[in-house]
């Protein structure tokens, strides 16, 4: 048999062979085309995810002024509407929203130190900033179960127990904020008032702002920001926490907000 030459095989495949491989070609071409084909659902275009959920509510970090979780409840706020805009302190209105509390002191009414307290005043005074040094709100408990009344630690709600709401309203789980802003008010000047002779811790709890000297002023900054001074001057009046204890020794308040 002779040597067929390089490439001869395919000129030798028959004609009903390549028409056997043809009509294979186009059954597979067929099927091909009309193979069975899953449906796949296109997404609906007005299908709107989330559709109920507002914008997260933005958190402030400012270091006092009185906290949202310490003013009186209005109602929660729909934060679904969309006319409400969280608002720069700075681009509010200059003038003051409130009408300002009479004032029950002055600026020469201002004392320093302990030396003018009396020794009930000055003893409730020792053991509240010995209680705030511990770190432990608890340490407030045998002081405010000493008292024949408890103190006012709140003007807009019922409160069960005193020293569960102060750690409830504290800015840490443990209270401990609420203790350093205790200390920091017992460590600033105070007046005492003569109509009730309660002796009151800030001073600028009574005495008006527009009063204040730049020596004052240093002072308040080292409980507020001044944002939060700036907010209260368009307010006509301190509004953060203070301290009033009575000419016998009793803690009357601790509180944030206006007091009579």
């Amino acid at each position: 048999m002779p040597r067929l030459p390089r490439g001869a095989f395919g000129r030798l495949i028959p004609p009903v062979a390549t028409a056997m491989l043809a009509s294979s070609a186009f059954g597979l071409t067929a099927a091909l085309a009309y193979a069975p084909v899953d449906h796949v659902a296109s997404a609906p275009e007005d299908i709107q995810l989330h559709a109920n959920i507002g914008p997260i509510r933005p958190t402030t970090g400012v270091k006092g002024g009185l906290p949202d979780r310490l003013k009186p409840a209005t109602g929660a706020p729909d934060w679904n509407s969309e006319d409400e805009v969280e608002q720069d302190p700075h681009s509010a209105d200059r003038d003051a929203n409130f009408m300002p509390s009479p004032s029950r002191a002055a600026v020469s009414d201002i004392k320093w130190g302990d030396s003018d307290l009396p020794p009930p005043v000055l003893a409730m005074r020792d053991s509240l900033i010995k209680a705030a040094r511990t770190g432990e709100i608890d340490a407030l408990r045998p002081i405010f179960a000493g008292q024949t009344l408890p103190p006012i630690v709140s003007t807009y709600v019922d409160v069960e127990d005193e020293v569960d709401f102060l750690r409830h309203e504290s800015g840490d789980a443990e209270g401990r904020e609420i203790l350093a802003i205790l200390l920091e008010i017992l460590e600033t000047g105070h007046v005492r008032l003569e109509e009730d002779g309660t002796y009151v811790w800030p001073y600028f709890a009574e005495v008006p702002l527009e009063e204040l000297q730049p020596e004052h002023y240093v002072e308040l900054y080292r409980i507020l920001t001044s944002i939060d001074v700036e907010e209260m001057q368009r307010m006509g009046r301190y509004t953060f926490f203070r301290v009033g204890i009575s000419d016998d020794g009793r803690l009357r308040y601790f509180t944030a907000g206006d007091i009579e």
